[in-house]
């Protein structure tokens, strides 16, 4: 049984033992630096009086390393030439629930583990593959479930099922790579159905990852030749006009809490989707009819995803229109994040809001 630390936490009495928890981040993926700032505000905000922690970084060539030098070595980037790293898995094995090291000479060694968070970021830390591998080893992870994740990570299954029922998403159109011999009659097609401006994306990928906003027919294949890059399906969305708003979800479908909202507010817009000056505001103008709408429309995502832990939610908002354009299962946990800014804008500490993390997946993991 996991050990706990001494007092409520999380709404429970807990033991005397410190929580050892291991924090995976790093990974194999173009989103690798946030990763890295993500990790390093996590670790930092970690409380070494209540966690045992064991920091476990995968190199951009995908090497798993136990990193136990500064935390100043993972923003910088330096953290995987330590001396002092040696490879680590987590073991599928629900009777180790724990991480196995492996030392250069090959000798191994054996730490348990009560819990794991993870800030991988991309589609390699989103996409359902490290929550299943934790859900084999029955370790309790600060993250949704593996089939929570693949519904969040794949743009075009989010679209389709939030919009099963009944929640306003945007419309789209699907291109695969297989289609580039007949691209032409495809966008075609598609200036059939949606008007410029367009959003062009990769369909299984971070939202910013290879994305554009195009404006006519050649600027489209360019902006789909990139999102091909990246992944086999091209997702071409509505670019609805109007106002960006956040939020945050928490918790699981027997308990959901939603902080207060916040509103992105572009001050420089140009073709890149992810190339944008922009500033990040709480507390935006809204009647109290707005709000409710659109925590409404949170809640009910939350749990028509099953999902349990946290949802950074982002909607664009156009006259009467409450769009959910995009939801994050794993948020950029930085400090300045739009996740934490919110977090603290809804009374948390930066460390209460890790706890809270925490003490959910503890909670919901049983």
């Amino acid at each position: 049984m996991p050990l706990r630390i001494t007092g409520q936490f999380g709404g429970r009495e807990t033991d005397m033992a410190k929580i050892r928890i291991a924090v995976l981040f790093g990974g194999a993926t173009k989103d690798h630096k946030m990763s890295l700032m993500s990790a390093y505000s996590v670790l930092k905000g970690l409380s070494p009086e209540k966690y045992d922690i064991t920091p476990i970084g995968i190199t951009r060539a995908g090497r798993w390393l136990y990193f136990p030098g500064d935390f100043d070595e993972i923003i910088s980037g330096t953290w995987e030439m330590s001396s002092d790293c040696c490879s680590a898995i987590i073991s599928p094995d629900p009777l180790h629930a724990g991480i196995i090291t492996i030392m250069a000479d090959g000798a191994t060694a054996f730490k348990r583990i009560d819990l794991v968070m993870s800030v991988l970021h991309g589609k390699y830390g989103q996409c359902g593959r490290i929550q299943g591998l934790l859900k084999l080893s029955k370790i309790p992870y600060v993250d949704c479930n593996p089939e929570t994740a693949v519904y969040c990570m794949d743009k075009a299954m989010t679209h389709l099922v939030l919009g099963s029922v009944g929640i306003d998403v945007p419309k789209y159109a699907l291109l695969e790579r297989s289609e580039m011999n007949m691209i032409d009659d495809k966008i075609k097609d598609i200036e059939q159905r949606l008007k410029y401006p367009v959003y062009v994306s990769a369909s299984s990928c971070s939202s910013s990852i290879g994305a554009n906003i195009v404006h006519n027919a050649d600027e489209l294949k360019r902006a789909v030749k990139i999102a091909f890059s990246h992944h086999h399906t091209a997702v071409v969305e509505e670019d609805l006009c109007g106002r960006s708003i956040e939020c945050a979800v928490m918790g699981s479908s027997y308990d959901v809490e939603i902080t207060s909202l916040g509103e992105i507010i572009k001050t420089h817009g140009v073709n890149n989707a992810a190339a944008y000056t922009a500033e990040f505001v709480t507390s935006p103008e809204l009647t109290e009819e707005q709000r409710s709408a659109i925590k409404t429309v949170a809640r009910k995502a939350f749990l028509c995803l099953g999902f349990k832990g946290c949802a950074k939610m982002s909607f664009r908002m156009s006259g009467d229109r409450i769009m959910l354009r995009r939801i994050d299962a794993i948020p950029g946990f930085a400090a300045e994040s739009a996740l934490m800014i919110l977090m603290r804008d809804s009374g948390y500490s930066y460390p209460e809001a890790i706890d809270k993390f925490v003490s959910i997946a503890l909670d919901t993991d049983a």
